[in-house]
């Protein structure tokens, strides 16, 4: 675990870097490529940095100690023969990239994320160029012919296999936030069925986590890489011995691991609803702002807090406005399924919870919830807008 931690921090490191390079020289780092692309015309250009991350990526053995020109030479001769193992640990998605580019001869126009770029690059799969003029990505002839020479069907079951597995770990950390390694293993055991070997898993997972960038591993298991206070967290979820993870089903935590989902709730949309009302903006950009309110309330802050995050991008005149966004924070907090209660949602654990139905209609007396400490706010409470005023006599009026 400690050795996979360290491999994803050196690789932010050097995406960070790159990007800083890019933006110093104009983004000018797009090299040429020549179809049918060489393989070791491509190697011999990375840094010796590059290459070792590729040979510990393939895991090839017994070459860590050759120079960057012997290593890259070398690295030609492995990576076509590592391919067929790697591909164990892919998906549908990734066999699918490398074989939309195969079919169009080892070239495709069609660009994807900076992040799974590099996924590829850094198992020297894919790079990234010019070609007649036009950025593409190139994939090295002799890694080609190994893919050409590979059968769909011995994969197939494979593909689906690693695929339920990634779904059930992302959904599961996209509602709970973090998760130890046993709590993780045991639960994704029980949503697909079996794991068969453990290490077979975590090679599937390992992979997954450097393309999807979805989790992030600790030290003691994996959080969702929106988390930014793993330890208050992990801290809440244990003092909350009365409360056992919501049980999900198998439909939501699959849905929930497709790349990009939002758990739209009805008082999300109820949110996106409003800002339209009150303001000339798309429903995207409406949906984006919620979006980013539910990630600081799912890290426990405060209303006043996302009342503050909304006040950075867009003016609230008056007070009107501004108890009707109160009144919507308070209303999405209470709805949204957090990371401090373990998958639930405050209207879930509240004694005096109503049907989804009746939160809707009665959204604008939705009861606030101090995000802090977990309890009801009362009329004579202070406002947690931050105004300084009794509940009663600010967002509650």
């Amino acid at each position: 675990m400690f050795f996979f931690t360290e491999r994803m921090k050196e690789m932010d490191k050097r995406q960070s870097a790159k990007k800083q390079s890019e933006a110093n020289t104009g983004g000018a780092l797009w090299p040429e490529l020549t179809v049918p692309l060489s393989l070791a015309d491509r190697l011999v250009r990375l840094s010796k940095g590059e290459l070792t991350e590729i040979r510990t990526n393939l895991e090839i053995k017994g070459v860590s100690s050759l120079k960057k020109q012997d290593l890259a030479l070398a690295l030609v001769q492995h990576i076509p023969d590592a391919l067929p193992g790697l591909l164990h640990k892919f998906d549908e998605t990734r066999y699918q990239v490398m074989k939309q580019i195969a079919v169009r001869g080892g070239v495709s126009y069609t660009m994807m994320d900076d992040e799974q770029l590099s996924y590829f690059t850094s198992r020297g799969l894919l790079f990234a160029g010019l070609h007649n003029g036009k950025p593409a990505v190139a994939m090295p002839q002799e890694v080609l012919e190994s893919f050409q020479r590979l059968n769909y069907s011995d994969y197939r079951e494979c593909f689906k296999q690693n695929a339920e597995w990634i779904k059930f770990t992302h959904g599961l950390l996209y509602y709970y936030g973090h998760l130890s390694e046993e709590e993780l293993l045991n639960l994704v055991e029980r949503y697909a069925g079996t794991l068969g070997d453990e290490y077979e898993y975590h090679g599937v997972l390992e992979e997954a986590i450097l393309f999807y960038m979805q989790i992030v591993p600790d030290s003691r298991g994996y959080h969702n890489r929106s988390l930014s206070n793993l330890k208050q967290v992990q801290q809440e979820q244990e003092s909350r011995l009365s409360i056992s993870l919501y049980p999900f089903t198998k439909n939501q935590l699959l849905e929930a691991g497709e790349p990009g989902f939002v758990d739209r709730t009805p008082m999300h949309k109820a949110f996106v609803d409003f800002i339209r009302r009150n303001y000339s903006i798309s429903f995207e950009n409406a949906d984006a702002l919620v979006t980013e309110c539910v990630i600081y309330i799912r890290n426990g802050a405060m209303p006043s807090f996302v009342l503050q995050f909304i006040r950075q991008h867009m003016e609230i005149h008056d007070l009107e406005l501004t108890r009707g966004f109160m009144s919507s924070i308070a209303a999405l907090s209470n709805g949204t399924r957090q990371w401090f209660l373990k998958g639930y949602s405050p209207n879930e654990l509240s004694a005096g919870s109503q049907p989804t139905a009746v939160l809707q209609q009665e959204q604008a007396k939705a009861d606030v919830i101090d995000m802090k400490s977990r309890a009801k706010v009362g009329r004579n409470d202070p406002c947690p807008c931050g105004s300084g005023k009794k509940f009663k006599k600010c967002c509650a009026g």
